[in-house]
């Protein structure tokens, strides 16, 4: 309109004519057929000129390198057009306007450099658009999933979900079927959003309706306004109307009044320019919102909390502070905290159709015990809680498996000795891949507490019951009934040495060979070193002095009794005289302690 405006004044030699896709018929075949009078014609178009249609007499084109394309846009949720650099396939097909009916001429306005960077052609808008219409049509054809269909270019899973998702809570999905509800939205030339707003509002309200409906599909009227309150958009609009002055901008007035005009005949309700409260802004916002709702964190704070759990802050001194419940229409994309745009006051009563109420139970992990409650919530804002008065074992079983498995076995009184059943078995497993040994690792144990724990757990409800549980006796119903006594025997805890202690032996989940660690004193007269597993895995002696420090690693003790003994016992008899220090080990009296002195 502008262009038009600069060449008119110039007083052309041709007649000026736009062409796009809002302008009456009877102007756009103007702009297409041939001037009645001859003139020559400068034709003003938009991207509509890269369809099939044909206009007469066009020799010579002028390309701005420009194009409006759709665009999803998170902020609002809605797609609007946005202006971007021409690709180079839809440049080409623009330049061949100039010679569909003879040579023509093509004047592009950018360089040769620009145009080797231009992307060769246009990415398919449903790879980046929102799909929530396109699910809705769907539904309303009996299509339950996209890949129903065959598509040129499939529309991607993730924003089929993130669609589907809105959709059930829109209510205009259920069962992964349509609803009635949904049935009169899709019948609406409008996002679902809106559509949902629409077909909700009540009768009273329609004309608020409409008039929202028509701000929310056009650009902000109040571009110079740092206030986010869709009221004053509201009050603009319907001023604005009544003749007053306004600081808004006039021609995007002019195009929301035109689609809240075609709103109104469709509902065949009337315009409407009396004030408007402004929490009956917020209640029909929240109808296109739901999941946009929001609640101030602390009194007065620019800090919301979305029902989705995400932070999103008002510009401060925004009049809309003083509000502790909105509903945001505009917001960015972007991560951590999102900036608002646009939104509402809501009125706490007005919350009462998105409230809703269920049973949580759950793992306080602060207090070590399992709770039930009855909440009232809006997603993740809970408005209520009250306790309740008896928990389901299935459920109350059920969350604890689940904080063990969040928590890990530590929840449980996993000690070393659990630890060293763990390692048997799972050595076991390595050492015998014959036989039907279970795997025990960590990851497998929390992947399936459900299935070995459960039966213990009748009588458990926080931290303290857990580490009173028989632990041993829930591992080992994991084990076949063969391999339960099969344990101690092949990978025993302890064994005994000649001096007639037990000594326990160390195994690791690797399989590799187990340790024992004791004093040297107390295997003199011990030919072999001790085995493990039918005697096919030799134990690692890690042999000590009598004041338990490391003397020699061995896995053949004939070995050490035959040649390093001598030196060692020359190198700490001297530390230790007290203790036996025999010449010959293979028959001397394995001692615990000290020798005793004789009377």
């Amino acid at each position: 309109k502008r262009t038009a405006e600069l060449l008119e004044a110039s007083q052309p030699a041709a007649v000026v004519m736009p062409l796009y896709g809002d302008l009456p018929f009877a102007q756009q075949q103007q702009a297409i057929l041939p001037d009645e009078k001859g003139r020559r014609k400068i034709v003003l178009a938009t991207s509509i000129a890269e369809t099939s249609l044909t206009i007469e007499g066009i020799s010579v084109v002028i390309d701005s390198g420009f194009s409006r394309v759709p665009r999803f846009d998170p902020r609002s949720g809605l797609t609007r057009l946005e202006t971007v650099r021409v690709t180079r396939d839809s440049a080409d097909q623009r330049a061949g306007r100039a010679g569909r009916l003879g040579p023509g001429v093509c004047y592009r306005l950018w360089s040769e450099t620009v145009h080797r960077h231009l992307a060769d052609q246009r990415k398919p808008e449903i790879l980046e658009a929102d799909l929530a219409g396109l699910v809705l049509e769907l539904k309303a054809w009996g299509i339950n999933t996209p890949d129903e269909l065959k598509w040129i270019t499939p529309p991607p899973a993730g924003p089929v979900s993130q669609a589907t998702d809105l959709l059930i809570q829109l209510k205009a999905l259920k069962a992964n079927r349509i609803t009635d509800l949904g049935k009169k939205m899709v019948l609406l030339p409008t996002h679902p959003r809106v559509g949902h707003m629409l077909a909700c509002a009540d009768k009273e309200k329609m004309a608020l309706a409409c008039d929202l409906a028509a701000l929310l599909e056009e650009r902000d009227p109040l571009i110079n306004v740092p206030a986010a309150d869709v009221w004053l958009r509201v009050d603009a609009l319907r001023k604005w109307r009544n003749g007053e002055r306004v600081a808004a901008d006039r021609s995007t007035l002019e195009r929301v009044e035109r689609i809240a005009a075609t709103w109104r005949r469709m509902f065949n309700v009337e315009v409407s320019n009396e004030s408007v409260q402004e929490y009956e802004t917020g209640a029909l916002l929240a109808l296109a919102y739901p999941d946009r709702i929001a609640k101030q964190v602390d009194k007065h704070s620019e800090r919301y909390k979305l029902v989705s759990g995400r932070i999103v802050k008002i510009p401060s001194h925004d009049p809309l502070l003083h509000a502790p419940w909105i509903v945001v229409a505009q917001l960015d994309a972007g991560f951590g905290e999102g900036r608002v745009f646009l939104a509402a006051a809501l009125h706490p009563d007005d919350l009462a159709g998105h409230i809703q109420t269920e049973e949580v139970i759950r793992w306080d992990s602060v207090r070590g015990m399992v709770e039930g409650v009855v909440e009232s919530r809006i997603g993740s804002l809970v408005l209520s809680t009250k306790q309740l008065p008896k928990i389901p074992d299935e459920k109350r079983i059920e969350t604890i498996c689940l904080a063990i498995q969040h928590e890990g076995l530590r929840l449980l009184k996993w000690d070393d000795t659990h630890r060293q059943w763990q390692n048997r078995v799972l050595s076991l497993r390595q050492w015998r891949p014959s036989e039907n040994w279970p795997d025990v690792s960590d990851e497998q144990l929390l992947g399936t507490v459900h299935q070995w724990l459960a039966a213990f757990l009748n009588q458990v409800n926080n931290r303290y019951d857990l580490q009173q549980l028989d632990l041993h006796a829930a591992l080992t119903s994991m084990l076949p009934y063969p391999l339960q006594a099969s344990v101690n025997r092949l990978a025993p805890a302890r064994l005994e040495v000649p001096s007639g202690s037990l000594i326990g032996i160390q195994y690791f989940a690797d399989g590799r060979s187990p340790v024992m660690e004791v004093r040297l004193q107390e295997v003199f007269g011990l030919p072999d070193t001790p085995t493990v597993n039918d005697g096919r895995i030799n134990v690692t002696m890690h042999l000590l002095s009598p004041g338990y420090k490391p003397v020699q690693v061995t896995q053949d003790l004939k070995s050490f009794w035959n040649t390093l003994y001598h030196e060692v016992k020359k190198e700490l008899k001297r530390r230790y005289p007290k203790h036996s220090w025999p010449d010959d080990p293979w028959k001397a009296k394995a001692v615990r302690g000290v020798m005793k002195r004789r009377l």
